[in-house]
């Protein structure tokens, strides 16, 4: 995933957006992302929570060219996997917990101003309110850190 990802990265100003809810088990991972990366890498980082369409004006101001958007998402895979999926593709597969909100999102901004898009999708064992993370999804929790410390240190 890692030459993948660099591949599509190479010459991009990156924000990285977590998506999730900490309180619904795997669904969290993408918000536990941010938070472990902080003063860890170089790129600016915005959790949204479960509410990414409030950052739409951070990542209209953030000069992003591309947005890689962490999230669960249901792809049909064993919990822990993770798939790098295209924006365009969210809708059809419908695979993220936060996929209305996601394609809200970016629809309101501006076609001329919108930065590419690309889901770094986790696939979640369980997202039941009050359950932490399993450890499927801890471990590639710690492995997508360090690909991230990797690619932005």
């Amino acid at each position: 995933m890692f030459d993948e990802l660099h591949a599509r990265i190479e010459d991009k100003n990156i924000l990285l957006l977590g998506v999730g809810n900490r309180s619904r088990g795997d669904d969290g991972v993408g918000s536990y992302l941010i938070k472990r990366l902080q003063k860890k890498v170089k790129v600016p980082l915005l959790d949204a929570g479960d509410v990414p369409e409030n950052c739409i004006n951070q990542i209209e101001s953030s000069g992003a060219t591309m947005v890689l958007i962490v999230d669960a998402a249901d792809f049909n895979a064993t919990p822990g996997d993770i798939a790098l999926i295209e924006f365009a593709d969210l809708r059809k597969i419908g695979v993220s917990t936060h996929s209305a909100n996601l394609d809200l999102l970016f629809k309101v901004i501006p076609r001329n101003r919108r930065p590419e898009t690309l889901l770094v999708a986790i696939q979640p064992g369980s997202t039941s309110t009050g359950k932490g993370l399993s450890e499927a999804v801890r471990n590639s929790l710690d492995g997508l850190e360090s690909v991230f410390i990797r690619l932005f240190k």
